[in-house]
């Protein structure tokens, strides 16, 4: 009997425990921007993809100099921003976002 309570209060303390951390606490800093520009000879649509993939490199990047590699994960950033232009010959495009890491 003696070891049944015990399991029980182990069993209680670590849900306890599990609950009091959340799953993916995040530290974010400022935000940082960056840009890039593709004239490929492609179609539209792959020049803006190259320049919005190379924009998004470059803010890896500036994040990792900046403020170290844990905080280089555009899928991590949050407040994301993608703005793209361009004409006929060449597409341009700025990110925007804070960079966060996972404690």
């Amino acid at each position: 009997m003696r070891h049944t309570c015990g399991s029980a209060a182990l069993a209680a303390a670590l849900l306890l425990a599990q609950a009091s951390v959340p799953a993916e606490a995040k530290t974010c800093k400022d935000v940082v921007t960056a840009k890039a520009r593709s004239a490929a000879q492609l179609s539209d649509a792959s020049r803006e993809r190259r320049a919005r993939d190379s924009a998004i490199a470059n803010w890896s990047r500036r994040a990792r100099d900046t403020y170290g590699w844990r905080y280089s994960f555009w899928r991590r950033a949050e407040e994301q921003q993608v703005n793209c232009g361009g004409g006929a010959s060449a597409k341009h495009c700025t990110v925007s976002a804070k960079p966060c890491r996972l404690y």
